[in-house]
């Protein structure tokens, strides 16, 4: 059992290395979060990574907001999620964009797409302010995403919109897309952002008041919880901040500036004698997300997969 399989580096093409990336590989990371590259790159850096994987099999991340075109240059762009809440086929068109985005996703080799942003109203990344409204094309765009193949994660919690209200508040609005969706979620992921109504002192994704006490606790969700790309979170101790959390119940540290350091941090913390049980679970997690993925759809060859998204939404 290696601790370094809850990390997935973050690759960037044109500016990673292949040689560091093969490295972490054979360190035995779970998995990669990549960005910018094309669909031809994709393929090609995932077979090198996973032919120097002990596991041979790795999880493979899209980090996105709103549409692949954002990791993979040369898919094709899908509507953006505000122009689909506007839509009078809102429902339907979501969850085609799900499947559509699954399968692209799947004919490069990335099997989790970290999406869609449940946030009320925060951005155009969003499905719109109304709770039941972006519930339902959310959990429809998840159905796309599981029918076409992909692992889903839904972010940011415990929802941006909700810094400045009260816990109250945000159980009428925030908290109603999580609820209706646990079931479904294969991953949360918390934000980067301070909610002084329930951690003043922490970000959300290194809070265990957000994380154990809200997020399991008073709301129930028994599954995995993902970090916050750590390259984006304002961390001033990297390494320190992946170990706690680690112990606040995040299973997998995504995208770190220094992937060594955190993986030698955790394993320090593991030879100490803690976070054993977490790992574990953690890696037992790892087994079954890749067992749901080679044992649903069939990746499409890459030329056919964007001439579908292409077609499907030619008129867009």
């Amino acid at each position: 059992m290696k601790p370094a399989r809850i990390v997935f580096p973050g690759f960037w093409f044109g500016k990673s290395t292949l040689k560091k990336a093969q490295e972490l590989a054979r360190r035995g990371v779970g998995g990669f979060c990549l960005y910018g590259g094309t669909a031809q790159q994709v393929q090609d850096f995932i077979k090198c990574v996973e032919d120097a994987s002990p596991y041979g099999q790795l999880l493979f991340c899209a980090d996105i907001k709103s549409n692949l075109c954002e990791v993979v240059t040369d898919a094709p762009a899908l509507p953006s999620n505000e122009w689909i809440s506007r839509s009078n086929q809102a429902q339907d068109i979501a969850y085609r964009k799900g499947y559509l985005t699954a399968r692209m996703a799947r004919a490069v080799g990335i099997n989790w797409v970290l999406a869609p942003v449940v946030d009320l109203g925060y951005s155009a990344y969003t499905f719109g302010e109304v709770p039941l409204q972006v519930t339902q094309m959310a959990g429809d765009f998840v159905a796309g995403l599981s029918n076409g193949g992909a692992l889903n994660c839904i972010k940011y919690f415990p929802g941006v919109s909700g810094v400045l209200k009260t816990l109250a508040q945000m159980e009428d609005a925030e908290f109603v897309p999580y609820k209706h969706l646990f079931r479904r979620a294969d991953a949360i992921m918390p934000s980067d952002m301070i909610f002084p109504n329930i951690d003043n002192d922490n970000q959300a994704m290194l809070s265990d008041k957000v994380i154990k006490g809200l997020l399991k606790k008073r709301l129930n969700y028994k599954g995995c919880v993902v970090s916050f790309p750590l390259f984006k979170g304002r961390l001033k101790y990297e390494a320190a901040s992946a170990v706690k959390m680690l112990h606040c119940n995040v299973e997998n540290i995504l995208a770190p500036h220094d992937a060594d350091a955190v993986i030698d941090a955790v394993e320090r913390e593991v030879d100490k004698g803690f976070l054993m049980d977490e790992i574990i679970h953690a890696v037992s997690n790892h087994e079954m997300f890749l067992s749901k993925v080679f044992a649903t759809t069939e990746p499409m060859p890459v030329k056919d997969a964007f001439a579908l998204a292409e077609k499907d939404f030619k008129k867009k």
